[in-house]
């Protein structure tokens, strides 16, 4: 069964943030003062857990203090518009300075204040739930046909099956976009959200076959995905996201339509796809669960 909340762990640890912020004339010293808290908060917390790092379609966790970068599919909580990997248990202590100072602009010296929040708390990780569904890819519509490994022009499908109903959204990334593979295209702005999906049923997506298709009366698809490559060999990531409620999407480009007559998924930049992913993750602990697949093609 789907784990209801996002799962903490017991153990809390100590940590110490500070941040700086500028006190102008137009901004009340409350609204500065709770900026500044934010930005520190989340200086303890990175200190603590790490900081999260978004490469291309990949997302990081960077220890502040060496830099050293280990990939993470984790679920994060979000301070003022920040990813973290922790949550704040309690304020030990916070305390606020006023710096003052002066700096020249257009030859002209300024006066300028900023205030300083130094901050200690004690705070938790955040950890992930496990995932509950499962996903793999195919060359063929048979679950035998199970692979990750795929030569150009080889057809691309999907099993997947839940323990419980809800909503799946695939994307896959390509050279710095990712593309929206399901819903498709062509399906009405009702599965814009995300395709429902029942509880404990078998689903072989992408093919064109009647068998698969699962809207009687309706077809979404003409003929099944493609893959494609210019390189000797690349790797693609598939990710495969359930969500127990439509899922508010991110803005996606038109379809394109390409040499050969071919016509490319709607799609956004990769590392938008990862911030609204995070995000949406962030806000949704107990309604989303997100698997990645990567897959190669050679030529």
């Amino acid at each position: 069964m789907l784990i209801p909340s996002v799962s903490f762990s017991q153990k809390t640890v100590k940590s110490k943030g500070t941040a700086q912020v500028e006190f102008p004339d137009n901004i009340t010293r409350q609204d500065v003062k709770k900026q500044a808290e934010e930005l520190a908060t989340i200086d303890a917390l990175e200190r603590a857990f790490g900081r999260v790092v978004i490469q291309g379609n990949t997302t990081y966790l960077s220890n502040v203090q060496t830099g050293k970068q280990t990939e993470t599919k984790s679920v994060f909580n979000t301070i003022a518009n920040t990813s973290v990997k922790g949550e704040v248990v309690n304020v030990l202590n916070v305390e606020f300075t006023d710096l003052t100072g002066t700096r020249t602009i257009e030859g002209k010296k300024e006066s300028f204040v900023e205030i300083k929040c130094d901050i200690e708390i004690e705070a938790r990780e955040v950890t992930s739930p496990p995932i509950n569904f499962t996903a793999f890819t195919l060359n063929c519509t048979n679950e035998r046909c199970k692979t990750t490994e795929f030569k150009v022009d080889d057809p691309l499908y999907m099993y997947f099956s839940s323990p419980v109903s809800g909503y799946i959204s695939i994307f896959l990334d390509e050279e710095g976009l990712t593309q929206c593979l399901y819903p498709y295209n062509t399906m009405p702005a009702e599965f814009e959200g995300g395709v429902p999906v029942g509880a404990d049923k078998k689903y072989i997506l992408f093919s064109e076959k009647p068998e698969f298709n699962y809207f009687p009366g309706k077809k979404y698809l003409s003929g099944p995905y493609l893959l494609y490559t210019t390189n000797a060999r690349s790797i693609n990531r598939l990710f495969i996201i359930f969500s127990k409620t439509p899922l508010n999407k991110p803005s996606l480009s038109e379809v394109k339509k390409v040499e050969g007559g071919y016509t490319l998924p709607k799609s956004l930049h990769s590392e938008d796809f990862q911030r609204w992913l995070n995000k949406y993750r962030s806000y949704e602990k107990a309604n989303v669960e997100v698997d990645y697949i990567d897959i190669t093609i050679t030529k």
